[in-house]
């Protein structure tokens, strides 16, 4: 490197960063980054006027609490940056240049010599290169300093500031006092301290600098990091808007668009409003023209015969004249031309129902809980939670997310659904699906569609379960001797059960408790209070109404083993088998099975069935149980024209 480049890179680091220029009196703060005192007493009494109590270092803005006094004299100087502008000003020639160490005559020193380790005059100079002792000590100009010259003088040793003290080197360093001394200072001021040698202190002491030096190098590193993945953040953000952007241009673009073609629509159609208004006036006017012609004519006529007064004539022409006169006269007349009113009707002005979502959710890491993707059962309340993240993958919550979510069933219907917002980031999603079969999930979060969505999830039926019983076996109320019919009304929702061999008929409220007693075969059923009745003489089965008539008569001969007949809501008849101990249920002729079950772990005959909202009450005499089951008819009868019939 040359020595005007080295002296210029020299005078940079020696610039204050306040004044821009080379310091004066310079101070460390510590942060390690020095300035001028001067400056550094300015900026803490502007600081003050501010009614603030620190002030920050300009190049990398630590905090420093002000001193009291607003001077920062007793800050500490750095041995490099005074050596920096002690070389600074003997090059410059400047008034703060180092003076003469060996005359009295305080001249501005213009060499140095390495070897004494003193600046000289130019009278001491010549006098150091003429005497015998001091003639080969390496001494150099200092305007005359080379590269490795001004290298050697800032790397020379460092002299106590101590009066008198002033050519001592500082070699030793005083534990207790944790300051380099020279010789002079560890016999006057630190006599009885523990000192060393100074280069193994710093060697020491060089060691732990590595140390933090390697752990602030990490830190950075991690810094680092952590500035590229918030760069990378930026990026993805600012990608984020501009798509949203090119989104929102692309929706006001689709508008004007349909704005554009409404309008082009709208001009045609009043064209051909007025075209056709047009066109029916004008055939108005062609009628008036033509009659206005025709009443012309005949006055013309007329008023010829009437002035020529010739009798003849008008005798000859009297009775026509007259007649056409009349005929005219009762002609039917052109309607006058009313034209219709045209209006324009804006009943609702084109709008953008749009909005722009600012929020710290990442929809690509937002997640569906895994119950969202379970196998569920016709018919039963399904749910599935949404867990809105953060770019960081952490829950977050806000409230302008907007969260939308569709189900579309296997005919492509939209299935209904509730959103709940737990105001934590979590929405709770709850839907009903009503038939089996695959049902595809959507979710988006700001219309974003989630990753993975959308999801498809298998609809099963939903099966027949057990849900309780009621009644044991004896004579006290709520108790069977053979329990045989069974039947609930619709409309008080009360349970009536035959007790055969009690002879009675005991009442329950719905989920089984004992309200009451009537009398023996007191029974009802179905919706509208219809009866079945046996009739052994004819082998027919009658369906009678409320009132005793007659609904219809049903073969007994077409079935053998039932014990029970109901008729259901929906048209449908079910019976108790007692040969294979099922509950089935037939189409309204009897000739298909729809579905049929039976009670878990029992083997008595099920004697007495009844469904009330959807669910089945089923007496067991020989157990001494009512047994009920809940669950829908899952094949209806207009769909047994794809499966083969179960006839009886």
């Amino acid at each position: 490197m040359e020595v005007q480049q080295m002296f210029e890179n020299l005078r940079k680091e020696a610039e204050c960063a306040l004044c821009l220029e080379t310091v004066n009196n310079p101070k460390t703060l510590p942060c390690l980054h020095s300035f001028c005192l001067e400056c550094l007493e300015k900026r803490a009494g502007f600081a003050r006027k501010q009614l603030q109590t620190k002030v920050k270092c300009p190049v990398c803005q630590t905090s420093l609490e002000i001193p009291e006094g607003d001077t920062f004299n007793n800050l500490p100087s750095s041995f490099r940056l005074k050596k920096l502008v002690e070389l600074l000003a003997l090059r410059d020639r400047s008034v703060r240049a180092q003076k003469c160490s060996d005359c009295d005559e305080n001249n501005i020193a213009s060499s140095y010599c390495f070897v004494c380790q003193n600046f000289l005059c130019t009278a001491c100079f010549e006098a150091h290169q003429r005497l015998k002792i001091t003639r080969g000590h390496r001494s150099v100009v200092i305007e005359k300093l080379q590269a490795p010259d001004v290298q050697e003088f800032i790397n020379r040793p460092i002299m106590c500031s101590m009066q008198y003290h002033e050519n001592q080197p500082l070699e030793f360093y005083c534990f207790e006092c944790k300051i380099p001394i020279c010789l002079k200072c560890s016999v006057v001021s630190h006599n009885r301290h523990a000192m060393t040698d100074t280069r193994k202190v710093a060697e020491l002491q060089k060691m732990q600098m590595k140390d933090a030096l390697e752990k602030v190098e990490a830190l950075t590193v991690i810094y680092e990091r952590e500035i590229k993945k918030q760069t990378e953040v930026i990026e993805k953000s600012r990608n984020e808007v501009m798509t949203a952007e090119k989104k929102m241009i692309g929706a006001v673009e689709e508008c004007i668009h349909q704005l554009q073609k409404h309008e082009s629509t709208m001009k045609v159609r009043f064209a051909e409003i007025y075209e056709a208004q047009q066109k029916y006036c004008k055939t108005r006017l062609e009628n008036f023209d033509l009659f206005l012609t025709q009443l012309n004519s005949c006055v013309e006529r007329g008023e010829g015969i009437v002035q020529r007064k010739i009798s003849a004539e008008i005798l000859q022409t009297h009775q026509a004249f007259i007649e056409h006169c009349e005929e005219l006269l009762k002609a039917r007349k052109p309607d006058i031309y009313k034209p219709s009113h045209v209006h324009y009707m804006v009943e609702q002005k084109g709008s953008i129902l749009d909005r722009i979502v600012v929020s710290n959710t990442d929809p690509s890491l937002t997640l569906l809980e895994e119950e969202g993707q379970k196998e569920k059962t016709e018919k039963a309340e399904a749910t599935f939670t949404i867990v809105t993240r953060d770019s960081a993958a952490l829950q977050c919550y806000n409230e302008d997310d907007q969260i939308k979510v569709s189900i579309s069933t296997p005919t492509g219907d939209q299935l209904q659904t509730e959103i709940k917002d737990t105001k934590n980031g979590k929405y709770t999603v709850t839907y009903t699906p009503q038939c089996v079969g695959q049902h595809r999930v959507e979710i988006q979060v700001n219309g974003q569609p989630l990753t993975g969505s959308p999801w498809f999830v298998q609809v099963i039926p939903r099966p027949y379960q057990f849900l309780f019983q009621f009644g044991s076996k004896g004579k006290e109320q709520g108790q069977f001797n053979r329990p045989f019919f069974i039947t609930v009304s619709d409309k008080t929702s009360r349970i009536a059960v035959v007790d055969f061999d009690n002879k009675r008929t005991q009442i329950f409220s719905f989920d089984g408790k004992f309200l009451g007693e009537r009398p023996f075969f007191f029974v009802f059923t179905g919706s509208n209070g219809e009866f079945f009745f046996l009739n052994d003489d004819n082998n027919q089965i009658s369906l009678c109404a409320e009132d005793g008539k007659l609904i219809r008569n049903i073969d007994r001969r077409l079935f053998k083993t039932f014990t029970y007949i109901v008729c259901g809501t929906d048209g449908h008849l079910i019976t108790c088998e007692k040969d294979d101990k099922t509950i089935k249920v037939l189409t309204s002729d009897w000739k298909h099975v729809l579905n049929s079950f039976s009670a878990p772990d029992c083997d008595a005959k099920p004697w007495c069935v009844v469904l009330h909202h959807k669910k089945f009450f089923v007496s067991y005499p020989k157990a001494n149980r009512v047994m009920v089951f809940d669950g829908i008819i899952l094949i209806s009868a207009a769909a047994l024209s794809h499966r083969k019939g179960c006839p009886l």
